[in-house]
C-alpha cells in the first residue's frame, strides 16, 4: 500500500460557524471520497498537521479523533495515523433490511452442499471464504511439516494432549494477547478448525430447543451447527459498522430467555465491516449483566486491509462470558484444518466434550503450525496477504459494479475476502447460484445467510484468489444475469 505524507488542502465543506477541527476533518473526508486518499495511506502526524494548517495541537487532535470515530482512520502505535476505510457511496452498498421474526427452528440451512457439486476439477471456487493456493505460503508450510516430522521420532504415532499441543497453545495465547485478550495456554483448546470450535461452544452453553440470537445476515456455518444441534435461532439485524442493536438484544434476552448470542464483529462475514471497541465493550457488558454467553467468531480479524488488528470481544471479557472461536485454516493452512476455542467459564465443559468427541486433533499438523508461528513466517505472510486481498476485493468490486445489471449494490469490506452483493429485485440468488454451478462456478446465494431464508436477491462471492482468476467468472455470472 502506498504510504502518503501529503500536504492536504483545506476545503470548506461545512456551514458557517462550524468548529475549526470539524472543517479540517471534513476536508479530509472529501479527499477520501474523491480518491485522493486511499485505504492504507499514512496521514501527517499531529505536529505536521499543526504546522501545515497553522492550528493548535488540540485542534489537530480533535480532527483526528473525529475521523477515527467515523471509522475513516486508525492509529498504529509508534507509527501514526492511517486510512482505514473510505466514505461509503450509500447508493452502491447493499441495503441490509430484514423482516422481524420470532425464534425459529433452523431447517434445511444448506439446501445444497456448501462446496458445490464438484469440489475440485475445473470448478471455480468463489463460494467458500477460503484463500486459494496462489495466496498461501505453501513452500514455507511444507518446510514446517518436514521440521515437525524430524523433531521427534514418535511424532506421527503418538496421541496429542486433548487440549492441543502445548507449543501451539503458547503461540495461540500470544496471538490472543496481540488482539487485546489475556489468557494462558492452559485456557485454550485446539480444535479441528473453527467448525468444531463452534460446535463445542454451542453444546457447552445450550441444549436442544434453546433459543440463541444470531446476526442477520450471518455466516451459514452457524446455521448448519444450530440445525444439527436442534437449537432455535432468533435473527437480529447486523447493522454495518454498528453491529447489533443492543436495546433490541436486551429485549430479546428477557422475552425469549436467550442462552447465547453469536457475534462476528471484526471483518464480519458476509459484509466485511468492523465494529467499534465501544460497541464491543457494551455488548460484553450486556451479556455479562444478564448471564448469557457470547460465542464470538473471529476468523478474519487479522485481515483488516489497513493492517490494524481489531480488538476482540474476548478482550473486554472479565468474567468468562465470551467463548472465542477462531482458526487460521481459512487463510494460512486450509489442509491443516486447525482452530481453537477459549471458552471462559465453560472451559471444563468444552474440554470434556472435546475429549469424548474425537480425543484430540492430529499432532503432526499442530507441531507444523506451531513451528510456522514461532518462526515469524505468520506475520510476514499476513502482511503480504492483506495487500493481495485488498487488491483482489477492490478490483472485483469494481468489475461487478461495471458488468452486473444496473441497480446492483456491493459491500465495501474493511477486511477479509468476500463481497456481499445485492442484485435487483427480479433476480433470485439461489437460481443464479445453480446456473453458475452449471457453468463451473461456485458462489453462494443470500438465502443461506438467514435462518428464515431472507436475502433472496443476494449472492456472496469470495475474492481469495488473484483478480485474473476471478474476472472471467464475474463475466460469466454477468452473462447469466443478462
Amino acid at each position: 500500500m502506498v504510504v502518503a505524507m501529503r500536504a492536504l488542502e483545506t476545503i470548506d465543506v461545512t456551514p458557517p460557524g462550524c468548529p475549526k477541527y470539524l472543517k479540517l476533518a471534513k476536508s479530509f473526508e472529501k479527499q477520501l471520497r474523491t480518491g485522493a486518499l486511499r485505504v492504507g495511506d499514512r496521514l501527517p502526524s499531529v505536529r505536521q498537521l499543526r504546522e501545515q494548517h497553522a492550528i493548535s495541537i488540540a485542534t489537530a487532535v480533535e480532527c483526528y479523533l473525529w475521523l477515527e470515530r467515523q471509522g475513516y482512520i486508525r492509529a498504529r502505535p509508534k507509527s501514526g495515523f492511517y486510512v482505514a476505510r473510505t466514505p461509503v457511496n450509500d447508493d452502491r452498498e447493499p441495503e441490509i433490511t430484514m423482516r422481524a421474526n420470532g425464534p425459529v427452528a433452523v431447517i434445511d440451512a444448506a439446501p445444497e452442499t456448501p462446496m458445490g457439486r464438484a469440489a475440485g476439477g475445473d470448478v471455480v471456487q468463489l463460494g467458500a471464504a477460503v484463500v486459494g493456493p496462489a495466496f498461501l505460503p505453501v513452500a514455507r508450510l511444507n518446510r514446517s511439516l518436514r521440521l515437525a516430522l524430524s523433531a521427534f521420532e514418535d511424532t506421527a504415532v503418538t496421541y496429542e494432549d486433548a487440549r492441543g499441543n502445548i507449543r501451539l497453545r503458547r503461540q495461540i495465547a500470544r496471538l490472543m494477547f496481540r488482539q487485546g485478550a489475556v489468557c494462558t495456554p492452559e485456557q485454550i483448546t485446539v480444535t479441528s478448525g473453527s467448525t468444531e470450535a463452534l460446535n463445542l461452544a454451542l453444546r457447552a452453553v445450550a441444549k436442544p430447543g434453546d433459543v440463541l440470537a444470531v446476526e442477520s445476515p450471518g455466516c451459514y456455518d452457524k446455521l448448519l451447527a444450530l440445525e444439527a444441534l436442534q437449537l432455535r435461532a432468533l435473527e437480529l439485524p447486523h447493522i454495518v459498522r454498528h453491529g447489533v442493536d443492543l436495546d433490541r438484544l436486551e429485549r430479546a434476552i428477557k422475552e425469549h430467555r436467550l442462552k447465547a448470542v453469536l457475534l462476528n464483529l471484526s471483518c464480519h462475514n458476509p459484509t466485511g465491516d468492523c465494529v467499534s471497541d465501544e460497541m464491543k465493550a457494551a455488548a460484553v457488558a450486556l451479556a455479562s449483566k444478564h448471564g448469557i454467553a457470547i460465542i464470538e467468531s473471529d476468523t478474519f480479524g487479522e485481515l483488516v486491509f489497513d493492517g490494524t488488528r481489531p480488538t476482540t470481544l474476548k478482550a473486554f471479557d472479565s468474567d468468562g462470558t465470551v467463548l472465542q472461536c477462531s482458526s487460521l485454516a481459512h487463510y494460512v493452512a486450509p489442509g491443516f484444518n486447525l482452530g481453537w476455542i477459549q471458552a471462559g467459564r465453560w472451559q471444563h465443559e468444552v474440554e470434556r466434550l472435546k475429549n469424548f468427541t474425537n480425543v484430540a486433533s492430529a499432532r503432526i499438523t499442530q507441531l507444523a503450525l506451531a513451528e510456522f508461528l514461532e518462526s515469524g513466517a505468520f506475520e510476514k505472510h499476513v502482511k503480504s496477504l492483506r495487500v493481495a486481498l485488498w487488491r483482489s476485493v477492490q478490483a472485483t468490486r469494481a468489475e461487478v459494479l461495471q458488468t452486473f445489471p444496473a441497480g446492483t449494490r456491493v459491500s465495501q469490506p474493511e477486511g477479509g475476502c468476500v463481497l456481499w452483493i445485492q442484485l435487483p429485485e427480479r433476480y433470485c440468488g439461489l437460481e443464479i447460484q445453480r446456473r453458475a454451478a452449471a457453468e463451473g462456478i461456485h458462489i453462494l446465494a443470500g438465502e443461506w445467510f438467514s435462518p428464515t431464508k431472507q436475502y433472496r436477491d443476494f449472492i456472496r462471492i469470495s475474492c481469495g484468489h488473484p483478480f485474473e482468476a476471478i474476472q472471467p467468472a464475474v463475466h460469466t455470472i454477468a452473462r447469466i444475469l443478462a
